[in-house]
């Protein structure tokens, strides 16, 4: 694993991790589903995902935990980064502008946490007129993320 991937492993589960205490509940999985797909997963659902990813049976995911269960079943540490960012594309041209921002957040404003609408706000602050690619949105999340210490 690259240093690369791990970052973007760190990033993804800070995505997860909504209030920063270094662990992912079931509410934070639930919300980020719900959030990134549109669909909700019932109790059986995150029962059975937890039952994968929680390792040492605590009830909740830590980063050693996500980093294991990520390798195993994603094949790319990006996946649920690009689900996010592809959240925000509606049109599916590549780019986020301005007005798709604002309608997601109009739709789905409270299923977002204010770091993922944060990271848009930040590149949007800069210039007003700008689409934000993917590498962007990355570069903005890794910025917005890099003070966040893991266990």
């Amino acid at each position: 694993m690259t240093t690369h991937d791990i970052q973007e492993l760190k990033l993804l589960f800070s995505l997860f991790d909504t209030d920063h205490d270094g662990r992912i509940t079931q509410d934070e999985i639930k919300r980020l589903v719900e959030t990134v797909s549109g669909y909700s997963w019932t109790e059986e659902q995150l029962a059975a995902f937890m039952k994968i990813a929680d390792i040492d049976t605590s009830g909740d995911i830590t980063m050693e935990e996500f980093t294991v269960m990520m390798n195993k079943y994603v094949p790319t540490s990006t996946l649920g980064l690009r689900d996010l960012f592809n959240t925000f594309d509606l049109n599916d041209d590549g780019f986020v502008d301005k007005q798709e921002f604002e309608q997601v957040i109009k739709e789905k404003g409270k299923q977002l946490n204010q770091d993922q609408i944060e990271i848009f706000n930040k590149i949007f602050q800069k210039d007003k007129n700008s689409k934000v690619t993917y590498e962007q949105f990355i570069d903005g999340a890794m910025e917005a993320y890099k003070n966040i210490k893991f266990n």
